[in-house]
């Protein structure tokens, strides 16, 4: 359930088992999960970090677990916190390369692409240059497709693999969302996000397109990066928003498409269970039975691609929902 918040599955099963039968000291507490005290320790110094625990102060030290709906929304903080230095990183880097275009080392490393044709051919070289595997950040503005991509068919019949994160918006049309779906089919990995930071394509860690432009001209100039400071840390971008995005399948895709909005009854219904209320309580609040919130529950989850009520909290949180 936590572990794409970045915990193991004993870190997830000792802040399972905090969260049920309260805060204990940590001796108590490797009895408990049938662990050595020092596995425990180590555990818990994640969790104190990752923020999902606190320690009372000694004498009688305890570990006590932060309730699910903070823990999560302070992760969710620092991981946008940290796209955000990742991204400042970049441009950074970017700008000094640019000063430094009479450079012959720099425009060995750095290339500008301009023109929509000539963005497009790039992107079919990054694509080419991959021998294991190319990264793609998909995010608006978008150039509709039509049909798979066939250049991405062809790489992975030689063995490359693809990973792709696609901005919500992407599954906004009927025909993009279409295209998703075939390539997920085609075994793509792919995974859903929430304001996506740019547009990106990384082959392995020798080459990487990125736009120079976030608005309607963002096809017309780009940047080829080649290894790099730069490439390094647009390759930990990925890496990051990956971590964060939420797995996307083709089962169910089609319902996801269109679901930027919901109605104000699901509103309130997902106010409510963030709110701590049971399934029974929550319908009592709305009038409805327990099996009929259980089911719109369910829907949600299919259409914001969460595999969990911890995901769809983080989702709605994320799509302003709540």
């Amino acid at each position: 359930m936590l572990r794409s918040a970045g915990l193991s599955a004993v870190e997830e099963a000792t802040y399972l088992a905090l969260i049920r039968h309260g805060g204990a000291r940590v001796v108590d507490l490797a009895d408990r999960m049938g662990l050595t005290e020092a596995r425990v320790r180590r555990v818990v110094a994640v969790l104190e970090r990752e923020g999902f625990v606190h320690r009372t102060p000694p004498p009688g030290e305890r570990v006590v677990p932060v309730p699910p709906d903070l823990a999560v929304e302070q992760l969710i903080r620092r991981r946008y916190a940290e796209l955000e230095l990742a991204r400042e990183a970049a441009h950074r880097i970017a700008a000094e390369a640019r000063g430094r275009a009479a450079n012959r080392r720099t425009e060995d490393l750095i290339e500008i692409v301009s023109g929509r044709a000539a963005v497009g051919r790039a992107f079919e070289q990054v694509q080419r240059t991959a021998r294991r595997e190319m990264r793609v950040l998909v995010a608006p503005p978008y150039a509709i497709p039509t049909s798979i991509n066939p250049t991405q068919l062809d790489r992975e019949a030689a063995g490359v693999s693809y990973r792709a994160v696609y901005d919500s918006t992407a599954l906004e049309d009927a025909e993009f969302t279409a295209s998703v779906a075939a390539h997920i089919r085609s075994g793509e990995r792919a995974r859903l996000a929430v304001a996506l930071p740019t547009k990106l394509a990384v082959a392995d860690r020798k080459l990487a397109l990125l736009p120079l432009a976030w608005s309607a001209s963002a096809h017309d100039a780009a940047l080829l990066v080649h290894p790099c400071g730069l490439l390094d840390a647009l390759i930990a971008l990925f890496e990051t928003v990956w971590t964060q995005a939420t797995p996307l399948s083709s089962v169910g895709l089609a319902e996801v498409a269109g679901a930027a909005e919901i109605s104000a009854e699901d509103r309130q219904l997902l106010s409510l269970l963030v709110a701590g209320l049971t399934d029974e309580a929550v319908g009592a609040r709305l009038g409805i039975s327990r099996r009929t919130v259980v089911r719109r529950v369910q829907i949600l989850m299919e259409r914001t691609g969460s595999r969990s009520r911890l995901q769809l909290g983080w989702q709605a949180h994320g799509r302003g929902w709540l």
